[in-house]
């Protein structure tokens, strides 16, 4: 048995769908208003936001594509393989997932911006982003954490 990762919470419809491309404004390449089962390719897009779904098309998880070299197939379709080869929960859970292709010339700011927004509009949370190193000038691996609480400690501790 493997530990579940993210059980989603939102299902993913045609509709929901069509929300989330118009987030992309003027960035948005053609839309794939369907899901793509997991294996299969999902088209020629260098950039991209992805939404892997459950059995129940809930949303499990956000993710953005950013290759770094030319690829043979949709970068979704390849970092969903990456995700699912190399984590047992991800392969158990996820069956389809949603693209939201972006023009090439999308900066990769506004990317990642995208990203964002679409995580929090399916309640889905982002961890291990690359985060500003303001020391070194650089980015460094690691998860994104909220602020540390202040005030009284929760009841019971």
């Amino acid at each position: 048995m493997t530990n579940t990762v993210w059980t989603g919470v939102v299902p993913i419809t045609v509709e929901r769908y069509a929300m989330l491309a118009r987030l992309a404004g003027p960035w948005l390449a053609d839309p794939q208003p369907e899901p793509i089962p997991i294996g299969q390719d999902s088209g020629y897009e260098n950039k991209a936001i992805y939404v892997a779904v459950n059995r129940n098309g809930d949303a499990c998880y956000c993710g953005r594509t950013a290759p770094t070299r030319a690829l043979n197939r949709g970068a979704a379709a390849t970092r969903i393989g990456q995700h699912v080869n190399g984590n047992a929960s991800k392969r158990d859970e996820w069956v389809e997932y949603w693209v939201v292709p972006l023009r090439d010339v999308t900066p990769g700011h506004v990317v990642s911006a995208l990203e964002k927004t679409v995580a929090a509009r399916l309640g889905i949370p982002l961890v291990h982003r690359t985060q500003p190193d303001a020391a070194a000038g650089s980015h460094r691996p690691g998860p994104v954490r909220p602020p540390p609480l202040t005030g009284p400690p929760p009841c019971g501790s």
